[in-house]
């Protein structure tokens, strides 16, 4: 599995894994029930370019996707996995990905929000330490960030280099049958 920063252009293998959750899976992702693929493509085109997209791929396929959004100095997250690749810890590792680059642009504190009966989501939350508050339907999960130190900060350059060294691995081997002659 690979997690890295989904560039501008991607934005739309975002909306394609938002549209593959099954509608139950939808209304969890976002707090509100019959999320049709017109309001997904809204969503995600209205996604500032300050904001983070985090995509999970297994198999070259996004399965899993973590979106971070800034108000002031509060980063709102949202997670999302395909249903065929959960309980495989990718929900966990989007999260705490996206708590990290939080911290290191100086977020004080980061919150999810999430219907009160998403059981899988306030699991998480509570497994990351979050403290978690429901209130008429819903859950807001909250966590206080410290600053950011040297760990998350070289955490994140390395996560990028595997991210640079994955892709030139990538080019390579689908440039492999031009560069070399084939053998026969």
């Amino acid at each position: 599995m690979l997690i890295r920063k989904l560039h501008a252009h991607e934005k739309l293998l975002f909306a394609e894994h938002l549209k593959r959750l099954p509608p139950d899976d939808r209304q969890f992702r976002f707090a509100h029930a019959k999320v049709a693929d017109e309001i997904i493509d809204r969503y995600v085109a209205s996604i500032s370019p300050d904001d983070l997209i985090l995509g999970a791929f297994t198999d070259d396929r996004l399965a899993g996707g973590a979106h971070v959004a800034f108000a002031d100095d509060i980063a709102e997250v949202g997670v999302s996995v395909d249903p065929d690749v959960r309980t495989q810890g990718i929900g966990a590792d989007l999260f705490r990905r996206a708590i990290a680059w939080a911290r290191n642009r100086r977020a004080a504190k980061l919150y999810t929000l999430c219907q009160a009966d998403n059981r899988a989501m306030l699991a998480l939350a509570a497994k990351l330490g979050m403290v978690v508050h429901r209130e008429s339907g819903t859950a807001e999960a909250c966590l206080a960030l410290p600053p950011p130190d040297l760990l998350t900060v070289s955490d994140e350059l390395s996560a990028g280099m595997h991210t640079v060294m994955a892709d030139w691995a990538d080019l390579m081997r689908t440039c492999r049958g031009v560069w070399l002659p084939r053998s026969g």
